[in-house]
């Protein structure tokens, strides 16, 4: 792709030749180093497609082997620019559009949360717009580390987050305490130690030391594969250690404790025919109504439907555009029969299992129960699960290193 680009760029020719010896003037051009490409044969005669400045090389080799080379189409962006010289404004226009793009890429145009159940996206946008995190600020300004920092602070029960700038877009994935944390990379070296406190069930060590086996007890921030490897001498005396990211796979027996509850009373929103829908334009977080209809209802919900314009998927523009629809509503109150509640339970509890799996957690042992206890749907038990439990932990400079004493220093007596 960067070849193609680089001879566009530079301009190439599409090239026809015709004659007794193409053989032979295929194979001067290899002998002379003359770069040629897409050479195919068609009918009787050979085209290809030579630079601009290798093309004049060869009058020679045409010369020599009684071969006529024709020139069948220009290419590149030489060409272009002869083509439209007299079109000012047309050049003007791709130089100011290029200058915008890449000034528009130096901000951050969409933030995405991804991850999570209990902290919608909308609720995560403005804690950081609180902390001077916003769509519009210059990527430079961005500090991926302390939004992780921040975000951990401030919510005691996320236990994992993850902030990257792609493109214009700055990505954050956040794991709630109750679920397990995407397992992660690491570059220094490291030890693999317990999340939790949990039963060795399997462990196959790659690099490293195992300090468990299979069958062991273990607790959170335990140490189940150091990454401090040993050398010894022959009298067991350690000569030195290294430092190593250490690599196992390491299946663990655990549990979580899971609790769920609503109330069999519930308000329910009946929507009449009367709707009426806004148009609008955003440009660099500004919104402005194109059509923006008045409503004198008591009650109504306002749905946004908003598209952000992006050229790549990692590539976002300050501009969006969409509908705001006002719908009117009248309130019902209702109550969930016995049956509605469970299945609405049990429907909770699968989502809760999905995300289980999606993260490589094996469920082996379901208990929880459903019950309907003072007028409230209540889920709750214990479910037992095999999955990796361990995190990496960054092994410090003093755990590894070894100081060597001087037996000349003149403290031996």
């Amino acid at each position: 792709m960067l070849i193609k680009l680089i001879n566009w760029f530079r301009g190439f020719l599409c090239v026809r030749i015709r004659g007794a010896a193409p053989e032979r003037f295929i194979n001067l051009c290899c002998n002379k180093k003359i770069f040629i490409w897409d050479l195919r044969r068609i009918e009787e005669d050979y085209q290809f497609h030579i630079s601009i400045k290798n093309y004049k090389k060869l009058k020679p080799i045409a010369k020599k082997t009684g071969m006529v080379p024709k020139i069948t189409q220009k290419s590149g962006f030489p060409f272009l620019m002869h083509r439209y010289r007299n079109r000012k404004g047309f050049f003007a226009g791709v130089l100011i559009c290029t200058i915008l793009v890449y000034i528009m890429s130096l901000f951050i145009w969409d933030i995405s949360i991804l991850g999570g159940s209990k902290y919608t996206p909308e609720a995560m946008i403005k804690f950081l717009d609180e902390n001077e995190t916003y769509t519009g600020i210059k990527k430079k300004k961005v500090d991926c580390q302390e939004i992780e920092e921040t975000i951990r602070l401030a919510y005691n029960d996320i236990g994992w987050v993850s902030a990257e700038i792609k493109g214009t877009r700055l990505i954050i994935k956040i794991t709630e305490t109750n679920m397990p944390a995407p397992a992660e990379i690491a570059i220094a070296p490291s030890h693999m130690v317990a999340t939790k406190n949990s039963i060795i069930k399997k462990i196959i060590t790659r690099s490293g030391t195992p300090l468990v086996k299979e069958g062991d007890v273990v607790k959170k921030g335990d140490i189940l594969v150091s990454g401090i490897n040993t050398i010894l001498d022959d009298f067991n005396v350690p000569l030195s250690k290294k430092a190593i990211v250490a690599d196992a796979d390491i299946v663990c027996k655990s549990f979580y404790d899971y609790h769920e509850e609503f109330p069999m009373s519930y308000i329910d929103k009946i929507y009449t025919q009367d709707n009426k829908k806004g148009y609008f334009i955003s440009f660099f977080g500004k919104k402005l109504f194109l059509y923006n209809p008045r409503n004198s209802y008591d009650k109504y919900d306002i749905i946004v439907n908003e598209n952000k314009l992006h050229v790549t998927d990692s590539f976002y523009l300050p501009f969006r555009y969409g509908t705001i629809t006002t719908r009117e509503y009248a309130d019902e109150k209702k109550n969930y029969t016995e049956d509605e509640a469970i299945l609405i339970a049990e429907a909770r509890l699968k989502r809760y299992f999905k995300r289980l799996n999606e993260n490589h957690v094996l469920i082996t042992e379901n208990n929880v129960k459903i019950s309907i206890e003072n007028n409230k749907c209540i889920a709750q038990g214990r479910i037992l699960v095999e999955e990796p439990a361990w995190e990496y932990k960054t092994i410090q400079e003093d755990e590894w290193r070894i100081e060597q004493t001087d037996e000349l220093n003149g403290d031996d007596h």
